[in-house]
C-alpha cells in the first residue's frame, strides 16, 4: 500500500492543487494509467488518445460511473 500512495503522490505532485469536487476525477485517471502499467512513450501516448477519441463522452461518463473497481 505505501508503494501505491508514493506512486499516486509523485504522480499528483504535478498538478498545482487538486479542487475537492474533482478528486474523483484525479483518482480514476491515476487507477486507470497505473493498472494498465502505462509507458511514458510517443507511441503509446498517441495510441491512448487515440482511444479515447473512439467514444462519446457520454458513453466514457456512463462507463466510469457505472463500472465496478476491483483492487
Amino acid at each position: 500500500m505505501n508503494s501505491y500512495h508514493s506512486r499516486l503522490k509523485k504522480w499528483m505532485d504535478r498538478f498545482n492543487g487538486v479542487a475537492t469536487k474533482y478528486l474523483q476525477h484525479y483518482l480514476t485517471w491515476f487507477r486507470y494509467i497505473d493498472s494498465k502499467e502505462y509507458e511514458n512513450t510517443s507511441s503509446k501516448k498517441k495510441n491512448m488518445l487515440f482511444k479515447s477519441c473512439l467514444f462519446t463522452v457520454d458513453d466514457t461518463n456512463k462507463k466510469l460511473r457505472l463500472s465496478a473497481y476491483s483492487c
